[in-house]
């Protein structure tokens, strides 16, 4: 973590889905979770949590 945490906070990329960027423990800024499930063979979004 000593190495690659500052590293990680010099990132900011702007991709398809938004800008990463990451925070000084190393997560994700501002992201975003979308949970799926299966029900018979199809998949079924359950929420999608910011």
């Amino acid at each position: 973590p000593a190495k690659y945490l500052p590293e990680l906070q010099k990132i900011n990329y702007k991709g398809v889905t938004g800008n990463i960027v990451f925070d000084p423990k190393g997560d994700i800024k501002d992201g975003t979770l979308t949970l799926y499930t299966y029900k018979g063979g199809k998949r079924e979004q359950l929420a999608v949590v910011k």
